[in-house]
């Protein structure tokens, strides 16, 4: 559905390649070119400057690609809700979510769900990453949702979310006044971290590895089993800092509560995961991880 010449455009503009472009479109390279020149022509703009067997977007072509964004995000809306008119969906899913997913992603999403598809019987696990994983490959979930891979062979990674892990302090915390610290002086601030087993703390000792660090340098106060409980330690501590998920504290930073310390040449980021035992998923799962694709357009990662 849609104009083709946008769909051309846009494989282009993403890959920034007319034959890669020609390859997902299974259309001839020539075909990609007059499609784009008629665009250009209709706008009266070059679109893509040539140099060479290279191409970037133009100001125009950038233009037009966040449009053509936004007009794909509102047909894969349009084909869902269509899609949902037609179909009559019952049945139970069992899911399991790591903490973070469970408490900050997920629940708005569940409730929409459940508006659109009430005869589908939601029930949802909380556990750490380690958990979830054991319950797909043991048949008390179907679908799970971690904060970090494990890498079982038995089971399917799909990134789904985007995320940050980052060093909180309470608003009464010294290091408020301070823009950005360096590895070193983080090695000697208090810290509270998630349990064994946690996708978060997975993440942040591959990105300390990256950097040449390990979480034995740290100085680890206490390791708690939850985002909610590190956050009530740290309305109660002027002293420790914590790396939590973004989501987690979007409240709290909004209200002044917990404010965000640099830590320079420390990165970390990440996927959420969907996973499922390899080979398959059922039709009910699909429908689910369809409607997650339409509810978090800006945020889902390509399934």
């Amino acid at each position: 559905m849609g104009d083709y010449k946008l769909i051309v455009f846009h494989k282009v503009a993403l890959r920034l390649s007319f034959s890669k472009a020609a390859h997902e479109l299974h259309i001839s390279q020539p075909a990609v070119t007059r499609h784009i020149k008629q665009l250009e022509t209709f706008y009266n703009q070059k679109l893509f400057d040539r140099n060479g067997n290279s191409i970037q977007l133009t100001i125009a072509g950038n233009v037009l690609l966040n449009y053509t964004k936004q007009i794909f995000i509102i047909y894969d809306s349009l084909n869902f809700e269509m899609n949902a008119l037609l179909q009559k969906k019952a049945g139970n899913l069992k899911l399991a979510a790591s903490t973070t997913v469970a408490q900050y992603i997920l629940p708005k999403a569940l409730s929409k769900f459940h508006q659109k598809f009430p005869e589908v019987k939601i029930t949802m696990n909380s556990q750490n990453t380690e958990k979830v994983e054991n319950a797909i490959l043991n048949n008390v979930a179907e679908l799970g949702f971690i904060e970090g891979k494990i890498k079982n062979r038995e089971i399917a990674y799909h990134p789904f979310f985007k995320d940050e892990i980052v060093l909180v302090v309470s608003k009464n915390n010294p290091l408020v006044r301070v823009q950005e610290i360096t590895l070193q002086q983080l090695k000697d601030i208090p810290l509270l971290l998630r349990e064994q087993g946690s996708g978060t703390l997975q993440v942040i000792r591959e990105a300390l590895q990256k950097q040449k660090m390990s979480l034995d340098e740290l100085t680890v106060e206490m390791q708690l089993g939850s985002s909610e409980s590190i956050k009530a330690y740290l309305e109660n501590n002027e002293e420790t800092g914590a790396f939590l998920s973004i989501h987690s504290v979007l409240k709290e930073l909004k209200a002044g509560d917990l404010f965000v310390v640099d830590v320079k040449n420390l990165s970390i980021s990440r996927n959420f995961y969907f996973i499922t035992q390899q080979g398959y998923h059922s039709p009910l799962a699909n429908v689910f991880l369809e409607f997650l694709n339409h509810y978090f357009p800006e945020n889902l990662l390509s399934f």
